[in-house]
């Protein structure tokens, strides 16, 4: 390249200027929208991995509890799970209809503080742990002993 090429002219020279890419890619998207409303031509949707799934449920749900307490509380339609600290009640709700197939009636949920423990002279505590008491419709049972 050299000094003077700035100076010629681009009389003749094909420029793609910044609207004629924008008409472009205007007239490729009428034209895939064309074919797919017409029903010639079937584009296949990104696969969409959905956030309610039943692998994301099981990570909402860490265990059940299984006390005598809880034992008590089923006969009530009740039932106690052990959840992810960071879990809404949406995300638990969701999760109880897709692993056992029952909607909720309610949800309640509970924050437990980690214990203070003490390891010699060094002090800790537990982490932090969060449960969910779920109740269900009248006469709809779970077994949470085979989940």
């Amino acid at each position: 390249m050299s000094i003077l090429d700035r100076f010629s002219s681009t009389k003749g020279k094909a420029t793609t200027s910044k609207a004629t890419k924008v008409a472009k890619a205007d007239e490729a998207k009428q034209e895939a929208f064309a074919k797919v409303s017409d029903g010639k031509e079937k584009v296949a949707a990104p696969a969409v991995t959905r956030k309610d799934s039943t692998a994301d449920a099981y990570r909402v749900l860490l265990s059940p509890v299984v006390t005598e307490k809880s034992a008590l509380l089923a006969q009530q339609s009740q039932y106690i799970f052990m959840i992810t600290p960071t879990a809404t009640k949406m995300d638990v709700r969701n999760a109880i209809h897709k692993v056992y197939g029952v909607r909720p009636v309610a949800v309640n949920i509970a924050k437990l503080k980690g214990k203070v423990v003490r390891f010699g002279r060094t002090y800790g505590r537990q982490a932090l742990r969060k449960k969910a008491i779920i109740t269900l419709p009248a006469g709809k049972t779970i077994d949470v002993t085979n989940a």
